[in-house]
């Protein structure tokens, strides 16, 4: 139950760009319906407008006041009951009386027989009522006598500015009004008011809203099936890179996968696969080169090991020989227990699982303590060992590990020189901007520039040949390259064939900022 929970919620790529290209589409069909509507509704009110002021204006042309007297001439033809004759009127009681629903026994006949008519034909009769300038009714289309009456003209009537107003009619219909003034001389004396029922445009809105409502679904549907489409096609390259992928085992790393030819997001993703095979590959060999190559170096000292005790084994021995058997056996135990603790270091720090105690430390200092513990075997082997340094240089750097890699270089300088040579190492140290600069160079027969790269390969060999210092595990560069590595710095070499090499170490400098961030320690 808990496992299908988790598959609905989390739906798979090609569902999830389904689901937001149909939000997209929801969203986008909510606001064009949204504007579509209200400019829809906007052109209608605009229209109905437009055309009620047009009338107006042809009305008002046929209206005219002599002495008190109204004049009123159809030139619109839309006045009913007036043709196209001039009528002389004074303020109609009879009609307002109607109106207002007070009208005389004849009135009311009439009233009787036309109300019913007004109520069914609002939305398609004429609209027309002129009022004089005390605000009485002198003329009212038929269907116009449903509409309400006021006692006095509005204010903005006497300003002489037309004026538009809505009305809402028990029968739950709405009106449109337009109001003009009519002006003689600067004064009004009248008011055109022409109206039309806004039932055209609500049926209109709502054709408009209906139609859009019955599209929205049938648009979705296709645009959720045509996303889905779209995103199946648009993985069916990446489904074929997962399934070549799947093909590639851990046995041969040999295979790549294809490389489509569009330079695009799909082409990026086969390179950078195919760039971790690669480096996968080269990761592994030099996995079996190490498993190998410290096979070979384990069996060496095991091999002497043996040797040794069947030599003391094999017949008696005076006791000053076995002292020697002994020896040999301890000197060769040292060296297997150095090289499974190099070992089990490079294990841990592929791991990461090698702390460093970072404390602020003189450079200058351990470079001095390091030649002092080489300087024995320097002077055994007839080789001059000096440091020059140039001055306190402070790092933060764990203290053992420092130790080991300077450590290690100067044994790797020893067993590169020749011996009673006259040969010579020199450790300085100084300092520039930004970096602690340690270097170690030696007059030994150096390296040719096709071995530089693979210095600092675990168990590598320029000379396969070549055996290693007394006490070397073969692995003392390598372990240099992860310590200064892991301090953030950098070492190089520079060699000449017949001349010599130069290890250089580079260290950032110990700052207030990253002494006060590292532990306490003394300097």
């Amino acid at each position: 139950m808990k496992k299908r929970i988790r598959t609905i919620l989390a739906p798979g790529i090609r569902l999830q760009i389904t689901l937001w290209y149909t939000a997209v589409f929801i969203l986008l069909l909510v606001l064009v319906g949204v504007v579509s509507y209200l400019n829809v509704n906007s052109t209608l009110d605009a229209n109905l407008d437009t055309s009620l002021a047009l009338r107006a204006r042809q009305i008002a042309l046929g209206v005219s006041n002599d002495d008190g007297q109204f004049t009123i001439a159809d030139v619109s033809g839309e006045l009913p009951g007036l043709g196209t004759a001039s009528n002389t009127a004074t303020p109609a009681t009879s009609d307002i009386g109607s109106a207002n629903g007070q009208s005389s026994d004849d009135s009311n006949d009439d009233s009787h027989q036309t109300t019913p008519a007004v109520a069914t034909n609002v939305d398609a009769a004429t609209l027309i009522r002129i009022f004089n300038s005390g605000g009485q009714l002198v003329y009212s289309s038929l269907a116009a006598r449903i509409l309400p009456l006021s006692a006095t003209l509005p204010q903005q009537a006497h300003s002489g500015v037309p004026w538009y107003t809505t009305v809402s009619l028990a029968a739950g219909k709405t009106v449109r009004l337009y109001n003009l003034p009519v002006l003689r001389g600067g004064t009004v004396y009248g008011v055109v008011q022409v109206g039309a029922s806004m039932a055209s445009i609500d049926t209109t809105l709502h054709s408009v809203a209906f139609g859009w409502l019955l599209l929205a679904p049938i648009v979705l549907l296709l645009g959720a099936l045509g996303s889905y489409w779209l995103a199946s096609r648009a993985f069916t390259p990446v489904s074929r890179l997962t399934r070549i992928a799947r093909q590639v085992e851990a046995g041969d790393l040999r295979k790549r996968v294809p490389v489509p030819r569009a330079r695009d997001e799909l082409r990026e993703l086969a390179l950078t696969l195919n760039d971790m095979i690669a480096r996968l590959d080269s990761a592994f060999a030099r996995q079996r080169r190490f498993v190998a190559d410290a096979s070979h170096e384990l069996r060496t000292p095991v091999s002497a090991i043996r040797s040794l005790t069947d030599v003391a084994l094999l017949q008696e021995k005076t006791p000053a020989e076995y002292r020697d058997i002994l020896s040999d056996i301890n000197a060769e135990a040292e060296r297997l227990g150095r090289l499974i603790g190099d070992l089990l270091a490079l294990a841990r720090a592929d791991e990461g699982y090698t702390p460093l105690e970072r404390v602020p430390l003189r450079l200058d200092s351990i470079a001095h303590d390091v030649a002092a513990v080489s300087a024995i075997l320097a002077r055994e082997r007839g080789i001059e060992l000096q440091v020059e340094t140039s001055g306190p240089v402070v790092v933060l750097a764990d203290q053992d590990r420092l130790l080991q890699a300077i450590l290690n270089l100067l044994n790797n300088a020893l067993a590169y020189t020749p011996a009673n040579s006259g040969g010579n190492i020199t450790v300085h140290v100084s300092r520039d901007e930004t970096d602690a600069v340690l270097s170690v160079s030696d007059t030994g027969i150096g390296v040719a520039p096709e071995h530089l790269p693979h210095i600092f390969e675990r168990f590598y060999r320029a000379d396969p040949a070549r055996v290693y210092a007394p006490g070397s595990s073969g692995l003392g560069l390598a372990i240099v390259d992860w310590v200064v590595r892991a301090h953030n710095g950098s070492v190089t070499v520079e060699s000449i064939v017949g001349s010599g090499s130069t290890f250089t170490i580079r260290l950032p400098l110990a700052t207030p900022a990253t002494i006060r961030s590292g532990k306490n320690g003394a300097i």
